[in-house]
């Protein structure tokens, strides 16, 4: 029956899988389109702003994604759960410190040119 499976979890796992997928899929567009911005605007600031983004939100949740595939399918053992969580936490850091610099960057040379 469906309760069962939601209550064992696989159908759970399947659909946190799909979440995951589409959220890296996302993650991916956003970094793109960030990429697209850069190439029209070559400042420093969008340059930071795109890796960040990049990073944060296409990186990151690709990571979790291939991660939770390879615990799922025993490739690799569940102890490595801990070193991909430790990894994507370092990608998310280091996203969101490349797009903390970029609006620092925008907002100084915005004080500069003003």
């Amino acid at each position: 029956m469906i309760v069962d499976r939601v209550l064992d979890g696989s159908l759970l796992n399947l659909f946190a899988g799909v979440a995951a997928t589409g959220s890296a899929i996302i993650g991916m567009y956003i970094g793109y389109q960030a990429y697209r911005g850069l190439r029209r605007n070559d400042e420093p600031a969008m340059r930071y702003l795109s890796a960040g983004m990049v990073l944060l939100f296409g990186v990151t949740y690709a990571l979790a994604v291939v991660g939770q595939g390879l615990i799922a399918f025993h490739i690799v053992t569940l102890s490595f759960q801990d070193v991909l969580r430790f990894l994507t936490r370092v990608l998310q850091l280091a996203g969101l410190s490349l797009i903390g610099y970029s609006l620092h960057i925008a907002t100084n040379s915005e004080r500069l040119d003003g």
